[in-house]
């Protein structure tokens, strides 16, 4: 979203910079003080003009004229902050076109045209310059897939499927058959449920585990179910936190092979969490308060290592000291990198991306990595929303308004690859999805092998659609 800073810069402006730089080149180049160099001068030093008349700069000195009856271009009065009719400054005057009924400064544009975007009233890449546009979300156009999203160069928007308003949440199976589990119900009754395989979802009917303790269901705090559902082919994992001081919750443990031994791993504040492999080694790096016997009191990420039996946990990245308030966004790429983020001192959501082996190394030594040491990703903005796109991390950029209601402005994709050493490089944000309106919202952001899968929600219901690189 533009800032009144970043709008373009009238052509008075303009002027007036030009006129700064020429007198100190007349200063440096003559060893005299002139009078003036243009007309600006002659206001600045003399104020107005008297009626009826104009400042024109004569032999570097002032003087006035009679204001001409016809307009003639550059006449030496900038714009009164009337947008240019749409028409971008292209270096040369105006044709005689006033900008606010009184001609311009006198003074060319510098030969730089403004980023090729004119001052119109149409909103600049979706993005209004003075607040958003008054859109009826009620009639405006639809497509069937994303709604009024606009999918960005470089990217395809393949199959779509429905998804019921009663699935909190979802994650396939690590494929190339993508089974689907997700969360069904709301607060302590929240189940996880089978949904069938992509693209062929749809609610389940028989819950397969309860996500909440029995004691929790038992008891007088209410029940928030978690954002994510981990499916790493033998065991599907999800979460849920107390409304209760310390954010209690558990992580529950669906076992696909032998569901009595389903069980729930102690783990306060989970908010995110995302399966992570490295050869041998596999873990469900869960981003909270702490997990299972560790202690409950810190802000970081834990690691539910799968690979050994029984599970055990470990503390897997410190937040930077002090620097974090709340829990953040985590994910995995198809390259192994590792997504981790938090809710900085800021309010706003910070991300990092760390190599394999680097998660590998905390989670065998059980010496958690320093967060705020690994490579950042640099997003240019709050987001409310992060989910592993192939080889990258696929974001959901915006802000909060004044009501603390989240104005989206983009999803944008982060490649990451690990180079010597094993440090991480992030690539340059490429859009992937872009927003004309807040008529259209992606509610979830999910991997599917080396795909993103984007929840999309409008008048016309929810739906997830699959996008892909293009080829």
């Amino acid at each position: 979203m533009k800032t009144a800073e970043s709008k373009r810069v009238k052509p008075w402006m303009k002027s007036a910079s030009l006129a700064v730089a020429s007198f100190a080149v007349a200063l440096l180049g003559t060893g005299c003080n002139p009078e003036c160099v243009d007309q600006f001068d002659c206001r600045a030093d003399n104020g107005e003009p008297p009626a009826g008349q104009q400042w024109v700069c004569v032999d570097e000195k002032c003087e006035t004229e009679p204001i001409p009856t016809t307009p003639t271009p550059d006449a030496g009065t900038p714009d009164s902050g009337t947008p240019d009719a749409g028409q971008p400054d292209s270096g040369t005057p105006d044709a005689g076109q006033p900008d606010s009924g009184t001609p311009d400064a006198g003074q060319p544009d510098s030969g730089t045209p403004d980023a090729g975007q004119p001052d119109s009233g149409t909103p600049d890449a979706g993005q209004p310059d003075a607040g958003p546009v008054v859109v009826d979300c009620a009639t405006v156009p639809l497509d069937p897939k994303l709604g009024t999203l606009v999918l960005q160069p470089g990217f395809v928007a393949a199959e779509s499927a429905p998804l019921s308003a009663d699935i909190l949440a979802l994650g396939a199976s690590p494929g190339p058959t993508y089974a689907f589990y997700g969360i069904q119900g709301r607060g302590k009754e929240a189940g996880l449920f089978s949904l069938g395989t992509w693209p062929n979802l749809q609610p389940g009917t028989t819950k397969l585990f309860d996500i909440v303790t029995q004691a929790d269901r038992d008891g007088s705090a209410a029940v928030y179910p978690g954002g994510y559902v981990i499916n790493d082919g033998t065991s599907v994992f999800t979460g849920y936190t107390l409304g209760s001081t310390g954010a209690p919750g558990n992580v529950a443990a669906y076992d696909l092979v032998t569901p009595a031994n389903s069980n729930y791993v102690v783990a306060p504040k989970n908010y995110s969490a995302a399966a992570f492999w490295s050869g041998a080694l596999s873990a469900v790096l869960v981003n909270g308060g702490g997990l299972g016997t560790l202690p409950g009191t810190d802000l970081a990420v834990y690691g539910l290592v799968t690979s050994t039996d029984p599970t055990s946990a470990v503390r897997v990245a410190n937040f930077p000291q002090g620097d974090a308030v709340a829990s953040g966004f985590t994910a995995v790429t198809s390259n192994g990198i590792a997504a981790l983020g938090y809710f900085d001192g800021n309010f706003v959501n910070v991300i990092y991306g760390v190599a394999p082996a680097t998660v590998s190394a905390a989670i065998t030594s059980g010496t958690p990595l320093d967060l705020g040491a690994q490579a950042k990703i640099d997003v240019g903005s709050d987001f409310n929303g992060a989910g592993a796109f192939g080889s990258g991390v696929a974001i959901n950029r915006g802000g909060y308004d004044a009501d603390f209601n989240f104005v989206s402005t983009d999803v944008s994709r982060y490649a990451l690859s690990v180079g010597t050493g094993d440090a991480v490089t992030v690539g340059a944000r490429v859009p992937v999805l872009g927003y004309v309106n807040q008529c259209t919202s992606v509610t979830m952001l999910e991997p599917l092998g080396s795909d993103v899968l984007v929840g999309v929600s409008d008048r016309n219901g929810r739906r997830l659609v699959r996008l892909q690189v293009a080829p």
